[in-house]
């Protein structure tokens, strides 16, 4: 039976992606590196900000990249909050679900940000528990994120629901022993859901009810 439900930020409770460009074309250039195009960027969102500094760069210097990294963590660029897009009906389904589950965030964003701007600060409140990158040693594919949020809600991982929007989301939560739903537009053949609606979320988790 399903007794809490784990989000991914990036693609899910968010379309984070000129915000996400914006970020990383600046962190480049602050850094002095040429300004990337937009074309690197499509498939590499679901990656930490660690990696996807390495992978942009092709450096092979960890120092380097945390250097780079730490541009970011500290917004010595600005992040552009303004850029990023809610889904629609999110706010309201995220309402009704807390009604009936438990809800968490487990995202390869860094702490900081999370919640660090006005539409997700409207829904913090319905969450018990938020994971972010600096809270675990492995990130996604992984599982460790999503069990490290579901010893801090006191639910077992057999009655948890993970929705994300990538491969990786899919691979974490089977490793996590966990059910998974895909929120996005393009379909997918193995989550145990799939939607590209906010609004059929309710019916669709309650479908998964063993």
């Amino acid at each position: 039976m399903i007794k809490a439900v784990l989000f991914d930020v990036d693609g899910v409770l968010v379309d984070a992606f000129d915000a996400n460009l914006k970020f990383f074309q600046d962190i480049l250039v602050k850094a002095g590196y040429p300004l990337p195009a937009k074309e690197q960027f499509p498939k590499n969102f679901h990656l930490t900000m660690f990696d996807t500094i390495k992978m942009l760069t092709k450096s092979t210097s960890e120092e380097e990249v945390q250097r780079m990294w730490e541009i970011g963590n500290t917004r010595e660029v600005p992040y552009r909050i303004d850029l990023m897009k809610i889904p629609q009906n999110r706010n309201a389904a995220i309402r009704t679900l807390s009604k009936m589950y438990r809800l968490g965030i487990v995202t390869s964003r860094i702490r900081n940000g999370v919640f660090d701007f006005p539409e997700a600060a409207k829904i913090q409140k319905y969450f018990s528990t938020a994971i972010a990158y600096e809270d675990t040693s492995n990130h996604k594919p992984n599982p460790e994120p999503l069990l490290l949020a579901a010893k801090q809600m006191n639910v077992a991982p057999n009655d948890v629901v993970y929705i994300g929007d990538v491969d990786d989301d899919i691979q974490a939560a089977r490793a996590a022993g966990m059910k998974v739903i895909i929120y996005s537009k393009t379909p997918f053949d193995t989550p145990d859901g799939y939607t590209s609606s906010f609004k059929a979320l309710p019916k669709l988790i309650k479908s998964l009810h063993g």
